[in-house]
């Protein structure tokens, strides 16, 4: 059972992190001054989202290398 749990956890920390990845990334357009140019688009990175979403990543990848482990050793005849 405890590595069902870390399962459910782990993805619901990829979660976690795939909202924090998207509040950290901000696109600005900006309009052509002269006529016939293209559009400006510029990407503000936030680092405090960006790092809450490694650590999420990071945090959800140690809780499946531990459920992976926690299955194994639950089928071994020699534990």
């Amino acid at each position: 059972m405890r590595g069902i749990g870390e399962g459910i956890g782990a993805i619901a920390l990829l979660v976690v992190a795939v909202v924090c990845w998207n509040l950290g990334v901000t696109d600005s357009t900006f309009a052509a001054v002269v006529g016939g140019q293209p559009e400006f688009v510029s990407t503000r990175y936030s680092g405090s989202w960006i790092a809450a979403a490694t650590f999420c990543v990071l945090v959800a990848l140690l809780l499946s290398v531990d459920a992976v482990r926690w299955s194994v050793l639950r089928r071994s005849h020699t534990r």
